[in-house]
């Protein structure tokens, strides 16, 4: 077994966590790594650009003026794609970017990005994260303390907690059964709290 030390809010040591090995100790893959996140970005495409054909142009469709005559080219409409105010050649369509992924892939990117995390000493297991109140600058003081100002932080059914980091600029609360690679990455500190740690090694085993 792996083991983690778990530190209280004013980052004391107050005991340790045995972890699975497979969890947090794999081996670091990055092209696993780097396609979940580029499935996770293509799944958080809103894909709603979009622009008008021809068909769509809101104008006239009489012939703008005589074919011959004027020694001009022919024309047989304003709404094409080289007329000013016309429409777009191509034009973009409102689409779904998401594709499949499978589980198996996911979960042992997860771990990946877990087991990263370990090896960089960015990994902080914590007691508890229970505040007295939901307030934003308190719950930055403890963060400072821990200096993790900048990180990621895992919990299960802390309401308290999400309100009072939800105006962070820097940091971020998540509930365990939301925790996924992109933001493991996107934070230079991951913290869990013991129950969240628990939680997820039964989710993934």
């Amino acid at each position: 077994m792996l083991q983690l030390d778990i530190v209280n809010l004013k980052n004391e040591k107050v005991g340790s966590l045995d972890v699975n090995p497979e969890i947090f100790g794999a081996p670091i893959r990055k092209h696993l790594l780097a396609e979940v996140v580029h499935w996770q970005r293509a799944c958080r495409r809103a894909g709603t650009q979009s622009a008008l054909t021809k068909s769509e142009v809101h104008g006239t469709t009489k012939k703008p003026f005589p074919q011959k005559g004027r020694g001009m080219a022919r024309q047989g409409s304003l709404k094409g794609p080289h007329q000013v105010g016309g429409s777009v050649a191509f034009a973009p369509k409102p689409r779904d970017y998401s594709y499949a992924m499978p589980k198996a892939k996911r979960r042992a990117a997860l771990a990946v990005a877990l087991s990263a995390r370990v090896k960089e000493n960015a990994l902080k297991v914590l007691k508890d994260f229970e505040m007295p109140e939901a307030k934003t600058k308190a719950t930055l003081s403890v963060l400072k303390a821990l200096s993790a100002e900048k990180s990621l932080v895992v919990d299960c059914d802390n309401g308290s907690l999400k309100r009072s980091m939800k105006n962070l600029s820097n940091a971020k609360f998540m509930e365990e059964a939301g925790l996924n690679v992109y933001d493991i990455l996107h934070y230079p500190v991951l913290m869990m709290t013991e129950k969240a740690v628990l939680a997820l090694q039964e989710r993934m085993q």
